[in-house]
């Protein structure tokens, strides 16, 4: 079966690369565990690291730069509402994943290992496709509207967001 890493190039601008090359361990682990050869924990330790520092990149650095020139060239901004709509699922599947559920009477209930499993598969589907959008939509939107210089001043804004996350 061909994997989605052999189909994309991970190639960018200066304002996506430091995000495409993440994507390349995102798309390694989550086929990975779909395949049964990543475990649950390593899988849900990048997933975290996913939604604490890439997602934390992309809605505090890239989206807001990006945003008004999208709008200015495309008149919307439905690529970034879409990759915010999966950036939500990610969170609120991880959440389920990972924190009891405190029932009536302040019983806390640990998801089994089954449900774990089967939302860190849901997971993993929606991390793939969230990478070939942005792969191939959003990012390649950022290339090619976002003028050389700022594309310049995103880039180090994405490096020092990401010493500060480290």
């Amino acid at each position: 079966m061909m994997s989605l890493k052999d189909t994309l190039t991970f190639q960018g601008s200066k304002a996506t690369q430091l995000l495409r090359t993440q994507h390349i361990r995102t798309v390694e682990l989550s086929e990975g565990f779909l395949e049964n050869s990543v475990e649950l924990k390593q899988y849900l330790d990048h997933i975290k690291f996913s939604i604490n520092v890439h997602f934390v990149l992309e809605e505090g650095v890239l989206f807001p730069i990006f945003r008004p020139i999208l709008q200015k060239y495309l008149e919307m901004e439905e690529p970034i509402r879409v990759i915010m709509g999966e950036h939500t699922s990610v969170k609120r599947l991880y959440q389920a994943v990972s924190s009891p559920v405190t029932q009536e009477g302040g019983i806390d209930i640990e998801s089994s290992d089954e449900e774990k499993t089967i939302k860190s598969g849901q997971i993993a589907k929606i991390m793939l496709q969230h990478v070939y959008k942005e792969e191939n939509g959003l990012f390649g939107l950022v290339d090619k509207f976002m003028p050389d210089e700022i594309k310049e001043e995103t880039q180090s804004k994405l490096e020092q967001k990401m010493k500060s996350l480290s």
